[in-house]
């Protein structure tokens, strides 16, 4: 892997890396198998081995905020009423963890009770928690925190 000394060689979810002249995102790891998604939000799936072994292949970085992931198979064939659940749970989670919701642009504004550089992680949970609740939604920060970790570990 080509990497910068001192740099931590492991993958994880959000890192970026550049393959066959494209930047893509990691966006699930599964055993062996990465899945990762490139700017235009083309999915594709690659052994570690292969991914490593590749000519070309450069690790960039951390992520900066949310990797972009898109549905897949999984969502086409869940009731739309869940479906829509989950996408509005996604963008609530990414926007606690990261401090904007997936899908935002680079220049987008962020909200200052969801700054990571201001805020703790519990402070943006309770935060989150106190929004939803305004919406009607029966939450609280320990749901906010469940369905963050749900999402880390399982994706949409």
């Amino acid at each position: 892997m080509n990497a910068s000394p001192g740099l931590r060689t492991a993958l994880r979810f959000g890192d970026r890396l550049r393959l066959d002249d494209r930047l893509h995102t990691v966006v699930e790891l599964s055993g062996t198998t990465v899945r990762l998604v490139d700017e235009a939000g083309t999915a594709s799936l690659v052994l570690l081995t292969h991914l490593l072994a590749a000519d070309g292949f450069e690790f960039v970085g951390h992520g900066e905020g949310p990797p972009r992931m898109p549905p897949f198979a999984l969502m086409d064939v869940v009731p739309e009423q869940e479906a829509a659940r989950a996408a509005a749970w996604e963008r609530h989670v990414t926007e606690v963890e990261f401090g904007k919701p997936v899908g935002s642009t680079a220049d987008a504004a962020q909200r200052p009770e969801y700054d990571p550089a201001a805020r703790t992680l519990q402070e943006r949970e309770a935060a989150k928690a106190a929004e939803l609740s305004a919406l009607g939604w029966k939450v609280s920060a320990v749901t906010v925190r469940r369905m963050r970790k749900r999402y880390r570990e399982q994706g949409l």
